[in-house]
């Protein structure tokens, strides 16, 4: 397949922004000094600087594209315009987006254009370059980290743009509506019959259990999607799985075991009790362990559903990118651990 979008052309996609901005804001902008980064699986990600008569030293941004090749295509910015709006003010860091849109013909896919937050991604694993994740520091971040959960979890968004994805959701159907969302990407995206993820398809269904509350869900809630400067959490990333949910799924995402980089901690930043008090302490939700199992069983569920998008994507030479096969290698590692999980020996 041969990608034609305008952002596969640096100069065609800073004249389109500078374009698209000049209308948003009804100023004459300039778009330049493009910079592409290696980062993510899914939406691409830029910098760029904005000029206007008034400002001629520019202001960086961050530009978001979610391509028609990628790993989840087709996209849409609402999870991360309609979340990142809906938590200002909440504090939790979030990236303000200033602009956005669904229509493709700006540059052949959806996008949004958000500040740029100074920080690394901390990983959960060791990486040079980075301090090492332990001590006070980590003590410190591992706060942080849940603080900003518990803000999630307990904003109300019922008066929040979000509120516009809760058409026909309950505490009682919350995890059956992600079951099926996930369920129908089997059938997008697989080659083959994958008789384990069938079996676990069925479980999960037969297994659903009644949410606290409906929360705000990141999706991917975790070491690796946030930055931090000087100690400090500067920005929670990566809002395209965002939805309405039982908060104890992004709890079952964080506790999955590649996520803990060989430590026995929660995304190598706290011990699981002593995540589940302060989270409690923070929120009023009890933490229902057997929730939380359901949705490490789930969440491995998801993953082994994104490794066959990424193996699609591959195949189909929708995306280049050799990652893709890697993560298509890791379905039987993700099935056989949603299957030890349910068995209840993980």
């Amino acid at each position: 397949m041969t990608d034609t979008g305008v952002y596969n052309n640096d100069e065609e996609l800073l004249v389109q922004i500078g374009n698209f901005l000049s209308e948003q804001t009804d100023t004459e902008v300039c778009a330049r000094g493009l910079k592409r980064y290696a980062v993510g699986f899914s939406w691409m990600t830029f910098s760029f600087k904005a000029f206007t008569a008034d400002n001629n030293e520019g202001v960086e941004y961050i530009l978001r594209v979610g391509a028609p090749t990628g790993l989840y295509a087709p996209y849409s910015i609402k999870p991360q315009v309609l979340s990142s709006r809906s938590l200002e003010g909440s504090g939790v860091p979030v990236p303000k987006v200033y602009w956005g849109t669904d229509d493709t013909s700006w540059i052949g896919a959806p996008f949004f254009i958000c500040e740029k937050v100074g920080g690394i991604a901390v990983l959960p694993w060791e990486s040079p370059g980075l301090p090492p994740l332990e001590g006070e520091y980590r003590d410190s971040l591992a706060e942080q980290f849940i603080d900003a959960l518990a803000r999630i979890h307990t904003l109300d968004w019922q008066n929040q743009p979000i509120a516009e994805m809760a058409d026909g959701l309950s505490v009682e159907n919350a995890a059956m509506k992600q079951i099926e969302e996930w369920e129908s990407g089997i059938s997008r995206w697989a080659s083959r019959a994958f008789p384990m993820l069938k079996w676990g398809t069925n479980w999960l269904k037969d297994n659903c259990p009644t949410a606290p509350r409906l929360s705000i869900v990141h999706g991917d809630y975790r070491t690796g999607n946030f930055l931090e400067e000087n100690g400090d959490i500067t920005a929670i990333l990566d809002w395209e799985l965002a939805h309405l949910g039982d908060p104890h799924e992004d709890i079952g995402w964080l506790s999955l075991p590649m996520y803990k980089g060989g430590s026995p901690l929660l995304c190598r930043l706290v011990d699981e009790d002593d995540f589940y008090r302060r989270y409690e302490d923070k929120t009023g939700i009890r933490v229902s362990r057997e929730s939380v199992r359901f949705y490490r069983a789930f969440s491995l569920y998801k993953l082994a559903i994104t490794h066959i998008a990424a193996s699609d994507c591959f195949e189909k030479a929708r995306m280049n990118d050799l990652r893709m096969p890697a993560m298509g290698s890791q379905i039987p590692t993700a099935l056989r651990q949603m299957m030890k999980t349910i068995e209840g020996s993980v």
